[in-house]
């Protein structure tokens, strides 16, 4: 029966992206027709921007290659701007002010739904003039990336072989570029994939081995904890409920660590976290903290346990033990680390994905073949032990509550 519903939502799932797949190809050329209403470009000498719309965990595996632009002779004395996603402004503001000359930040959201806002944006971008546009997502939507990207107007037009699933959207995206990248591993982290698109690009990259943030941000408490991440995009994404509050009470009884719950401030989770805190004990942050102090609370963690989302890449960022709890989307550019030689990080994925891996081999398996029911089955005795042996590996193990634990 659960294998018969899990067919059942998979062919729902691709009957979806692909009245998807028709509505973008539909509303592309109207919202082009509304582009060419715009004022005649004029690009101005040495201007570059840098195009990268993308969420909040793409931008922590990007950020250590944007100050490669301002280093890069390619660029010397250009004013570089970034096109940013206003989802992750608070870590650029704390991270990277001075990596760019300027940004202009979009709302993904209004900008899909609203039309006067988005013909802002668009007005914005033509006004400016730019000489040149680096379209720096290896994944680039029509009508965001590449429409801001021509709405620029600019001369040279600089980007990546597009990796949608439909590749008809890639036929048409890859079309607007004079000039695009094109990866040496299909598979690659993506960590590594923006060091190879910064070579390309710049001519030099970060040098780093990992996704790296300075530890700068100084703990909000004294006493060691562990940080539970909750948030996720989707709900086939996020470990539900039930298993939160099982992998709570195991840690428990097997640390006396104090745990945290964090996550986004979305009814959805909120509704999650005020559960778990009632069933547990839990202490929790969700709710009252923002970007920035998130980044003190997992730079001073002890750990951290995730979903495949911001989090886990923060915390890779800051070099803590880290347990990424997946559904297998898009694993190895996100989450299965291993394969970049990063440590530190311990990936528990569903048997189902495991069973597949072991089949088939790696693939760049998409959200059309994940259901929610998949990262529900993972076991929260399963994630304790990725816990207990990362941490074990990393820095001597978490404060035990008893001898025989």
């Amino acid at each position: 029966m659960q294998a018969l519903g899990r067919r059942i939502s998979l062919i729902i799932r691709k009957s979806d992206s692909e009245k998807d797949r028709r509505r973008v190809l539909r509303s592309f050329p109207q919202w082009k027709t509304i582009q060419d209403g715009l004022p005649v470009a004029r690009p101005r000498s040495k201007t570059l921007l840098v195009v990268r719309l993308d969420d909040i965990g793409d931008y922590l595996l990007f950020r250590n290659q944007l100050g490669m632009y301002r280093k890069s002779p390619r660029w010397q004395n250009y004013r570089i701007t970034l096109l940013g996603n206003a989802s992750w402004r608070d870590i650029f503001e704390s991270l990277d002010q001075d990596a760019v000359d300027d940004v202009i930040w979009v709302r993904k959201n209004p900008y899909l739904d609203d039309p006067t806002y988005r013909l802002e944006i668009w007005r914005q971008l033509r006004d400016r003039g730019f000489e040149t546009v680096i379209a720096a997502s290896r994944t680039r939507p029509l009508l965001l990336d590449d429409l801001c990207m021509l709405a620029a107007a600019p001369q040279q037009r600089i980007g990546c072989e597009n990796t949608y699933i439909h590749e008809s959207w890639n036929l048409l995206s890859d079309s607007l570029y004079t000039s695009l990248f094109k990866p040496s591993r299909a598979l690659a982290h993506e960590f590594q994939f923006n060091g190879e698109f910064a070579e390309w690009v710049c001519g030099i990259r970060y040098a780093g081995l990992r996704p790296w943030i300075e530890p700068r941000f100084p703990a909000p408490i004294a006493t060691p904890y562990i940080v539970g991440f909750i948030g996720g995009s989707t709900r086939s994404r996020r470990w539900p409920t039930k298993r939160w509050i099982e992998f709570v009470r195991l840690l428990h009884r097997y640390s006396s660590t104090r745990f945290f719950l964090a996550g986004g401030n979305g009814r959805s989770e909120l509704a999650m976290l005020h559960t778990i805190q009632q069933r547990t004990g839990a202490e929790c942050v969700a709710g009252t903290v923002g970007l920035r102090e998130l980044l003190h609370w997992i730079a001073g963690a002890q750990a951290v346990v995730t979903n495949d989302t911001m989090a886990a890449h923060m915390g890779v960022s800051f070099d803590k033990p880290t347990v990424i709890v997946a559904n297998g989307i898009n694993y190895m550019r996100f989450s299965e680390y291993g394969n970049a030689h990063i440590g530190g990080v311990s990936t528990v994925y569903p048997e189902v994905v495991n069973r597949r891996r072991k089949r088939n081999g790696d693939g760049p398996y998409d959200y059309c073949e994940t259901v929610s029911a998949d990262i529900a089955s993972i076991r929260a005795d399963t994630v304790i032990c990725a816990l207990k042996e990362l941490c074990n590996e990393c820095n001597g193990g978490m404060s035990k509550r008893d001898a025989a634990s």
